[in-house]
């Protein structure tokens, strides 16, 4: 996925500059989190921070969750967001790009990908092997 298209639209998004991500995965993958996916913490040109940074599965995919708190109304408020819609999308592209960064590293090679590694391993092996009994039976004639 590009980092300068929105995940859930595809459309071009503005590349925020000096955007530092980091992604906390959880630290138990077995454990059930329900829909929680992992943490961000997000820099902002070396000199704002912002921290506590959720990301879910929901219905229609992941979903970037600002920093909130329950307010006296019983309902959750962001403590700090994006103010224009370009900066949000920007936003949640760079953490979610990041994410995938993060569990692409996090997650232990497939049996078929180590299968194919193998397979491709022994052939070059094999290869080799053959080139050099043809390199000698030509020296012994």
């Amino acid at each position: 996925m590009s980092e300068n298209r929105a995940p859930e639209t595809g459309a071009e998004v503005p590349a925020v500059p000096g955007v530092d991500v980091k992604i906390y995965l959880p630290k138990d993958p077995e454990k059930d989190h329900g829909k929680l996916m992992g943490f961000a913490s997000v820099s902002l040109g070396g000199v704002f921070a912002v921290n506590n940074i959720r990301i879910y599965n929901t219905e229609n995919g992941p979903y970037v969750s600002m920093p909130s708190t329950k307010g006296q109304d019983g309902k959750y408020h962001d403590i700090c967001c994006p103010t224009t819609k370009e900066m949000r999308q920007a936003l949640n592209t760079a953490v979610l790009s990041a994410y995938e960064k993060a569990v692409e590293q996090e997650r232990p090679p497939s049996v078929r990908g180590a299968l194919k590694s193998a397979a491709k391993e022994a052939g070059v092996r094999e290869a080799t092997a053959l080139a050099q009994e043809r390199n000698t039976d030509k020296g012994a004639r």
